[in-house]
């Protein structure tokens, strides 16, 4: 086995979605799959594209989206290191429901179709993780359809960031910093909130040192604080 092989066989081994697989699927699995590079900014696929290969992200940030009934981009997700997109493609054969766009320099894992059911059918452990995972996104995102019928901005933008803490929060000294770079545009495509809301609502949250910004990045520096006002329902 090549020395590349055996490196993205040592990275696909700490992903939890491939720790039951033994050695056999593993070589299996690896023959028909490729890594590949895209720059930031690059798109990986467009929604309504024909299905193709499931990536595992191995580093970088790549964001999800698709466009409203409004014509508006929506961020459904941002995926890193360890994740898979494109699964439910891979899945059914269908077309892709969502684009996957570069947010900075990423490699990928692609992984084809064919191999990949098959590795599915022969071992159980695996399937149910890929069940879990489109479980796990099919609540995010009834949670940000909920949010964004029931919520005022300021409760829907708390719980956008209490959630990308959640998926994305690293420790600071002085609270959690979520580690992505968001324009306000972004932030705001995620929150379902206009860029001028999230502007507004996060120079108040600074100047009650409830959050701060720091190299572009949102610092979180009373969570209690956010989920007190998550928590303020109209």
């Amino acid at each position: 086995m090549s020395e590349l092989t055996d490196s993205l066989k040592w990275e696909l081994k700490k992903n939890p979605l491939f720790q039951e697989l033994d050695d056999k699927a593993f070589d299996e699995l690896l023959k028909s799959s490729s890594p590949k590079i895209y720059k930031a900014r690059a798109p990986i696929f467009h929604e309504g594209d024909r299905g193709g290969p499931m990536q595992m992200i191995l580093s970088g940030q790549i964001k999800i989206t698709t466009i409203a009934a409004n014509g508006k981009e929506c961020v459904l997700a941002f995926m890193g290191p360890g994740d898979v997109i494109g699964e439910m493609s891979l899945l059914d054969g269908g077309p892709r429901t969502a684009s996957a766009l570069v947010m900075e320099q990423s490699r990928v894992l692609e992984l084809t179709r064919q191999t990949f059911i098959r590795v599915l059918e022969t071992n159980p452990p695996t399937a149910l993780k890929v069940i879990e995972i489109l479980c796990k996104r099919l609540r995010a995102t009834s949670e940000m359809v909920e949010d964004a019928s029931l919520l005022t901005a300021a409760p829907r933008l708390s719980r956008t960031l209490l959630r990308l803490a959640n998926t994305n929060g690293t420790k600071v000294d002085d609270g959690v910093m979520i580690d992505l770079t968001l324009s306000q545009s972004t932030l705001g495509a995620h929150a379902g909130l206009l860029r001028e809301s999230i502007n507004r609502q996060l120079r108040a949250w600074e100047t009650d040192d409830i959050i701060t910004r720091r190299e572009n990045k949102i610092v979180i520096l009373n969570m209690n604080a956010l989920a007190e006002i998550s928590e303020d329902v109209v």
